[in-house]
């Protein structure tokens, strides 16, 4: 079995007392390690009282399993395990453990990573696999629906499009933003945007205000802002790619006409798009994502390179 869901479809309609009844082996993985942490949550409270243990995958051994599940077995163990980072586990041993046959007992394994040993899970189908999947990036707007309805926070419309339009789209950042509001606010019926403008304040770098330089081709007040954060490789690292992300929406805009209401950042998108032709955006996408990789690598060559391009800029007016 490998059963995929959204994050909202998950906790909405996922069986909660699955782990109640549930035998045998299970790989879990997910796009985010809070979303991991509160899958793991969200199963452990449907167990039913049975007994769980958790282990490491570097504490997982051949020994310790012919000892917990092949020898012990023999007298009714019933012992339950969550084996975390279990992308760290040997080939040998996921083979052993894809081998057992376990009565009235489970082992989790809990993937933080999808690399070469979640891929061969997913190939030899010997394992059963429950993935939540990545929202897309049109359904943003729904993660952050997840998040304020998880936590009981009762968000306005103008205040959920401020959210998006202000902070960066992930499940972490909604997660947080939404708990301090939550502290902060308690007995709110509703939540306005004037209570989260209180609370919160742009980053230094306001990465949509920047985005809309860039697709409006304003490209001297763009790089003009972003040369002065010199020596800040996180933040530009962690600009870089929302940049990537930006205009790969950029390149395709028509998914903004299945939304029943536009924040400004798509009506932003839908203006500034005709100002650009597929290749260009290509372009662009391929140079953040190589100003990314040197942000990483904390490059201080970095910064000449993005000086030289703003005297270019300014050198066409």
């Amino acid at each position: 079995m490998h059963s995929k869901w959204q994050i909202w479809d998950f906790f909405s309609s996922f069986q909660k007392d699955y782990l109640s009844s549930y035998n045998g082996v299970l790989a879990l993985n997910s796009f985010d390690p809070l979303c991991l942490k509160l899958m793991k949550d969200f199963l452990i409270r449907g167990s039913a009282g049975r007994t769980i243990h958790h282990k490491l995958a570097s504490e997982v051994s051949r020994n310790w399993i012919e000892e917990e599940f092949q020898t012990l077995s023999l007298f009714g163990g019933s012992d339950c395990f969550f084996i975390h980072q279990a992308q760290d586990l040997k080939a040998e041993m996921l083979d052993l453990l894809a081998k057992l046959e376990l009565s009235d007992r489970f082992i989790i394994l809990s993937y933080e990573a999808d690399g070469v040993s979640w891929k061969k899970i997913i190939k030899d189908g010997a394992i059963n696999t429950l993935v939540i999947e990545p929202p897309r990036f049109w359904e943003l707007n729904k993660l952050l629906d997840f998040v304020a309805n998880y936590l009981r926070l009762p968000l306005s419309y103008d205040a959920k499009a401020w959210i998006l339009d202000a902070l960066e789209n992930n499940l972490s950042v909604f997660y947080n933003t939404c708990t301090v509001l939550k502290l902060n606010l308690p007995e709110a019926k509703e939540v306005s945007v004037a209570d989260v403008k209180n609370l919160f304040t742009l980053d230094k770098l306001d990465q949509f205000a920047m985005a809309s330089l860039f697709t409006r081709k304003k490209f001297s007040d763009f790089f003009d802002r972003l040369v002065k954060l010199e020596g800040d490789f996180d933040k530009m690292r962690g600009f870089f790619n929302f940049m990537q992300g930006h205009l790969i929406k950029l390149a395709d805009t028509s998914y903004l006409s299945q939304k029943p209401r536009l924040t400004q950042y798509d009506k932003d998108l839908q203006s500034t798009g005709k100002l650009w032709k597929t290749e260009e955006i290509i372009l662009e996408i391929e140079r953040f994502n190589q100003w990314e990789i040197r942000s990483k690598k904390k490059d201080n060559f970095l910064w000449n390179d993005l000086r030289q391009t703003y005297l270019r800029v300014l050198l066409k007016q």
